[in-house]
């Protein structure tokens, strides 16, 4: 009773009302609140000082804009309180989501990620049970629940005696005079970055709530210079040429199966592992009998949707703006003009089906799906086998049980069946699967949980392997020629106890983050692997190296079909270059870049170009690049 007494007395005390006090609170309470986030960002209290005392105008910046929001909730309200938490808590939940997606994917938030925002609980259940916040963010939080009684203490128990006008007024005149010096030319100069910059250099230079904000200034995909109408016919021209040399299978139309295996890959390339029998034997028998090569995913440790829709649409996942990925792309009936592989098989007769192992939360699926071509779309709660669970999730046995039935239940005429597995996906952690993967290995840089963790990948992995035997078995006796192409997403994430990831650990690279590796590590670490198999007896041409932008265009290849001039366009690309994302280009003899070298400047700047008349653009010859139907 006491205790509460005494609160209440500090509450109303006249002292905390003083101008003297309230003032030096209202001005520095924000830069606290900065220092929080870089804390829980850099996870350690040297580095935070530091970085504050080595980049005055990003500090000054980002705290004229705290500032600016905490005067408003002021003015509009009376209280220091509500404002001390409309300051805090969003930028120091923002803070510790950007660590935990730092610490599982080796990546900062991006400003295109924020579309999975009203996600997050859904995605807070791919985090591996336990998983340690870091000292630094243990420590900011705690400061922040501090700082927040501190506000409360001092905030006033009734609103100032203000008219509703008056507060407007002073409203109005706060946001006009942050924006006027948030959009000022010094502001610019600040946050001008150089090309190419990285969202994760943007956080180093800015710190992590301006290096958000720089980022969502930039707007969707920009005009080209080289974007005119001749310019364009003059491309088309030179397309049509080179697509009536093309020439296309005139066997039957085979049934094209596209297996995307949940961060699948060969396990036993993995340094310091040494395993005594194989965890994918499936795999490994017919990529040796039919063919094979490694797939240069667009993403690492997540981002399946992103890898997907390039893969379907053969645009490099670089092109979009900050604020936009290819799943997220604005503007009305995008996902109807957007080149797509699924409407390439529709327009040659093929029924189109996607089976997802999962439901169609993530990455606007329910919408895209359809619009880029698939007749039906089956998610979880629409699978007519009986259903399965391994490691959380519906496993790859069941998947393939599902992927038969459908096949089974096609018309007469050909089907491009996509199926997309979910039971190898994160978290991984010691206890995820009932029981030990049964595959023996030894590896000696790892134990006790961590190892546990790295077991319930190689369960994971070596069940997707079993799935792959499955429906191989299945599709060798159907009676009806079939393709198959099974490839792994992405690489998954591996993160351990402390910062350390599976690859840091094993000697796969020197850091477990992201922003510390060159291009050439980058490019391996987008790796996975792919097979291509059929019942009909192709001998089929299987790249070394096959990337996601190019993989669509090669399957219609290995199919025999036709081509709409879009895709000849992709495969005049590839001839200069592979991959194009943020901090990675990769050119057509795999060397790897931090941005396209000069080299291949004209190819980017094209393929440019012809991205923008189809999506945002006047479609000068839209139609045209993307007619699904032979003439």
């Amino acid at each position: 009773m006491d205790l509460r007494r005494r609160l209440a007395q500090l509450h109303t005390a006249a002292w905390r009302t003083q101008p003297w006090l309230r003032l030096p609170l209202t001005g520095c309470f924000p830069l606290a609140v900065l220092f929080l986030v870089q804390l829980i960002t850099l996870q350690d209290w040297g580095k935070a000082c530091a970085w504050v005392d080595g980049h005055t105008a990003a500090v000054f910046f980002t705290w004229l804009l705290l500032l600016g929001a905490e005067l408003l909730v002021v003015v509009l309200t009376g209280r220091f309180f509500p404002a001390a938490v409309v300051v805090t808590l969003p930028t120091v939940l923002f803070a510790v989501a950007n660590h935990l997606k730092e610490a599982l994917n080796g990546e900062p938030i991006l400003a295109s990620d924020l579309v999975l925002a009203g996600h997050a609980g859904e995605l807070t259940s791919f985090l591996r049970p336990g998983m340690e916040l870091g000292t630094g963010t243990v420590t900011a939080l705690w400061l922040a629940v501090g700082l927040l009684v501190l506000a409360f203490l001092f905030s006033r128990g009734r609103g100032p005696r203000l008219s509703w006008t008056k507060r407007l007024f002073l409203g109005v005149l706060t946001v006009s005079l942050v924006l006027n010096v948030a959009w000022s030319p010094a502001a610019s100069a600040l946050l001008k970055g150089a090309d190419g910059e990285s969202q994760g250099q943007r956080n180093d230079r800015l710190g992590l709530l301006a290096g958000m904000y720089t980022a969502l200034q930039q707007s969707a995909m920009e005009e080209p210079d080289a974007y005119t109408e001749n310019n364009l016919n003059r491309i088309l021209l030179e397309l049509k040429e080179r697509q009536s040399a093309n020439e296309t299978s005139d066997g039957e139309q085979p049934n094209v199966v596209l297996l995307v295996s949940e961060s699948f890959f060969d396990l036993t390339r993995l340094p310091n592992v040494d395993f005594q029998e194989d965890p994918i034997p499936n795999f490994h028998a017919l990529s040796e009998e039919y063919g094979g090569g490694r797939f240069l995913s667009g993403a690492y440790a997540g981002g399946t949707g992103n890898v997907e829709m390039e893969l379907f649409s053969g645009i490099p996942s670089a092109f979009p703006g900050e604020t936009e990925s290819l799943t997220s792309l604005s503007g009305s009936g995008i996902y109807d003009r957007i080149p797509s592989l699924v409407k390439a098989f529709a327009g040659q007769g093929y029924e189109t089906v996607m089976v997802h192992s999962y439901n169609d939360s993530l990455y606007n699926r329910s919408a895209n799906m359809p619009a880029i071509g698939f007749d039906e779309v089956v998610y979880d709660r629409d699978f007519t086998v009986d259903k399965t669970y391994a490691g959380g999730y519906i496993s790859d046995d069941t998947w393939a049980d599902e992927l038969i039935s459908r096949f089974e239940a096609k018309g007469d005429g050909p089907i491009f069946l996509y199926g997309l597995s979910m039971e190898n996906h994160q978290p991984y952690f010691n206890g995820k699967f009932d029981a030990h993967s049964g595959v023996d290995y030894t590896c000696d840089r790892l134990s006790g949980d961590d190892l546990g963790a790295f077991d319930a990948l190689v369960h994971g992995i070596h069940d997707a392997d079993a799935a792959l035997g499955k429906l191989v078995d299945y599709f060798s006796n159907c009676g009806e020629p079939v393709l198959l192409v099974f490839l792994g997403d992405h690489l998954p994430g591996l993160y351990l106890s402390g910062s350390d990831t599976v690859y840091s650990v094993l000697g796969c690279v020197d850091s477990p983050s992201t922003e510390d590796w060159d291009a050439e590590t980058l490019k391996e670490m987008h790796k996975t692997d792919y097979l291509v198999w059929n019942n009909y007896g192709a001998e089929l041409e299987s790249p070394e190296v096959v990337s996601v932008t190019g993989m669509g265009s090669r399957i219609l290849d290995w199919a025999g079909l036709w081509k709409p001039l879009w895709f000849t366009w992709v495969d005049q690309a590839m001839e200069d270059m592979l991959l194009y994302r943020e901090r990675l280009f990769v050119d057509a003899e795999g060397n790897a870049y931090d941005a396209p070298p000069e080299s291949c400047a004209e190819t980017v700047s094209v393929y440019q170009t012809l991205v923008y008349d189809l999506l945002y653009g006047e479609g000068y010859i839209a139609e045209e690049l993307t007619t699904y139907q032979p003439d």
